[in-house]
């Protein structure tokens, strides 16, 4: 059961229908309107708060098949349903066909309840306790079958777009794509990363075990923990606080150790965001050097100031601009560019499953421009011998593989070297012939990443 909240704190159905409200009406992300929704409501108690994230990310994660299973009890198409009373319809559904844990009558008292607090028509308020009733009776339709529609089938048996299920097929074969679909909707790890310029991994261990925090090392990186159980919730640990670790795939811990770089040397980091490799950066030039930590937004440009300080780095010094326009540098005056590409974000879909209804196919051609004008800058600033580590989370050859060989054609001054040996050993195996990093949560546990190493001739 669900504890119950303080009369004046919304309760997690209420503050979880506001928030798929507002992604719809204003298109933003509904990741940033649940960490602002969080932040708001500091006397939500653990238990909702986790039941909040909980129907948040799960709605996402299931929106297609619950739209299916939605409008074949309603018989009714989705778009000629009020936008509250689909999502009324999807929250509730989630709890009564996904989450053991919520008896079906309290999710149907509870939608009906937000109904009427919304003031719906009692036309409304009727249909969706019909349509919830039939649902929770096991009154479902079949899916399709996947001898007759492979495409549809696992489309809306494992809520993935219909066109991204069609390209994998056609990519990986019925057993890859069926791997890849089902890892995507499993919870993924909770990950961190060691702060090595005030700690180590074992002291770390240790010390978070004091503060209620069990922790194992990670299968590859040897700064990573994973968390397997706390008693509160981990960011508010003291530890987290003092700048100790952050948040982090293990995946992500792994590229930023192909750039080699060692103290003293300047860098630019392209797409710096809030601070994760960033502070990784740091840590490997001993924070003695200079990093160009570039991004195009300034509100993560503050929070990474937020996290350097708390990090403890100084070599870091945050640089508002476009990467893909003119850089306000000189040519050929950095030893490493690490460049994190904007891209279609197809490898971490299990974190962030939004992107499963907000990415269109039509999207994907407008990647590889950006990427390739990126690309050109930082080369051009990039010193005879210097590296260049190109990065993304996407699984699409697109963005990954076809665009460094489109540079490597345009740049005769380059050459793949991606350097196996610069990772811990359990991780060498990542990289494949002919120098191409590669992580796969069906196959690893980690997010879906693509790095490549680029040498400029001396």
């Amino acid at each position: 059961m669900i504890n119950p909240v303080s009369p004046k704190t919304p309760g997690a159905r209420a503050l979880a229908l506001d928030i798929l409200a507002a992604a719809r009406r204003r298109g933003g992300s509904v990741e940033d309107l649940l960490a602002a929704t969080l932040k708001a409501h500091p006397g939500l108690d653990r238990p909702e708060r986790a039941f909040l994230l909980e129907l948040v990310q799960g709605v996402k994660r299931w929106e297609l098949r619950l739209d299916y299973l939605i409008s074949q009890t309603a018989h009714l198409p989705l778009r000629k349903l009020h936008p509250l009373v689909l999502n009324i319809l999807r929250l509730a559904a989630y709890q009564v066909l996904m989450l053991d844990r919520v008896p079906a009558r309290a999710a149907l008292h509870e939608a009906g309840k937000l109904a009427k607090e919304r003031r719906l028509p009692p036309a409304h308020v009727g249909f969706i306790n019909a349509v919830l009733r039939r649902l929770a009776a096991g009154d479902l339709p079949p899916l399709p079958a996947l001898a007759a529609d492979p495409v549809q089938s696992l489309s809306i048996a494992t809520s993935h777009p219909a066109w991204l299920v069609r390209r994998w097929l056609e990519r990986y074969g019925l057993k890859e794509t069926q791997d890849r679909l089902a890892a995507n909707n499993e919870v993924p790890p909770l990950t961190i990363r060691v702060n090595t310029l005030k700690t180590d991994a074992e002291t770390l261990r240790a010390r978070l075990a004091r503060e209620g925090v069990e922790a194992v090392p990670c299968r590859f990186s040897p700064q990573g923990l994973r968390l397997v159980s706390f008693d509160t919730s981990p960011a508010e640990a003291p530890s987290f606080r003092q700048g100790l670790w952050l948040f982090q795939d293990e995946a992500a811990q792994l590229v930023t150790l192909l750039l080699a770089e060692a103290p003293g040397q300047s860098l630019l980091e392209m797409g710096a965001g809030r601070g994760g490799k960033t502070t990784h950066l740091a840590e490997a030039l001993a924070d003695e050097g200079l990093i160009l930590a570039m991004d195009r937004h300034r509100r993560r440009l503050t929070e990474l100031k937020l996290n350097l300080k708390r990090w403890g780095v100084a070599a870091a010094v945050p640089l508002l601009a476009d990467a893909a326009s003119p850089l306000p540098l000189k040519r050929e005056c950095l030893d490493a560019v690490l460049l994190d590409a904007p891209c279609s974000s197809l490898g971490i879909l299990r974190r962030h499953p939004e992107i499963k209804t907000r990415l269109k196919e039509t999207d994907l051609p407008t990647f590889p421009p950006r990427q390739q004008a990126m690309l050109e800058r930082a080369a051009g600033v990039l010193r005879p011998g210097g590296r260049l580590l190109y990065i993304t989370c996407t699984t699409e050859p697109q963005e990954n593989e076809e665009v460094m060989e489109a540079f490597l054609a345009a740049h005769r001054e380059f050459h793949l070297a991606t350097d196996p040996d610069l990772l811990p050993p359990p991780a060498r195996s990542l990289i494949k012939p002919p120098g191409f990093f590669r992580t796969s949560p069906s196959t690893h546990n980690l997010d879906a990443l693509f790095a490549a190493v680029l040498a400029k001739k001396g």
